[in-house]
């Protein structure tokens, strides 16, 4: 391999990896991924919303069913003492328990139609759990495949990088350092056309017609020399 060729290849595996760099940064799978991941955290966020909902109102059903077992069993006293212990003797405190016991059924009434309700409101939450449980296992297999795909899209765009870069150390082996060292100066300035080919009577990077003096001397070179364009700054191929 000619200087010339491999100072060419070695530009072209620069060209060629950055691309790839590009690729791998721009991959549509990481997109994928990520959406796979936002709609998996939006699930879960609704579901600790509801179980928290949930949890308000089974611990409210809990202290309103204690309400009713303890109104349940001040009855029994009340009945006990009203029918069976012979401690009421006047009509006065007959009336004054009675009035108690109608208070007590009242409220117990009260207490279980509210229960009632509780249930009532988490039978549909139950259901929506349920829902996104299932929804959450679909959710979570979507974000497996997801990372598997993006996995071996990196692993596939890693593997051409490391490719391009045995073939550019390879390249690089048959530059000189000086020449080497010209042209990593020429890539920090011009990128991908670092180096260019000379044709005709032009410097192929030159955005105009070289100038007739310039395009002489260059043309007067022994072939294969690689020269500095005066007119753009790049590397040109005789």
């Amino acid at each position: 391999m000619t200087s010339e060729e491999a100072l060419f290849a070695t530009q072209g595996e620069d060209v060629l990896s950055g691309q790839l760099q590009h690729r791998f940064e721009q991959l549509p799978e990481r997109g994928f991924l990520a959406d796979a991941r936002a709609a998996r955290s939006a699930t879960a966020a609704e579901v600790r919303e509801l179980d928290l909902e949930r949890l308000e109102m089974t611990q409210r059903q809990t202290r309103l069913e204690g309400e009713v077992i303890s109104i349940d069993g001040r009855l029994v006293e009340l009945d006990d003492k009203l029918y069976k212990s012979g401690a009421i003797t006047t009509a006065r405190e007959a009336s004054a328990l009675q009035e108690e016991i109608a208070h007590l059924r009242r409220r117990k009434d009260v207490l279980e139609g509210e229960v009632l309700e509780l249930m009532e409101n988490l039978e549909p939450t139950d259901e929506q759990l349920t829902e996104l449980a299932t929804l959450a296992n679909h959710q979570d297999t979507v974000v497996a495949e997801a990372e598997l795909a993006l996995n071996q899209c990196e692993t596939s765009v890693t593997d051409d990088l490391a490719q391009s870069s045995a073939r550019r150390q390879e390249a690089v082996g048959e530059l000189s350092l000086e020449t080497l060292t010209r042209y990593e100066k020429s890539r920090a300035a011009f990128g991908s056309s670092a180096v260019v080919r000379f044709a005709g009577s032009d410097c192929k990077g030159c955005p105009l017609s070289m100038p007739a003096v310039e395009a002489d001397r260059v043309r007067g070179l022994p072939a294969g020399t690689l020269a500095d364009c005066l007119e753009c700054g790049r590397i040109v191929a005789r």
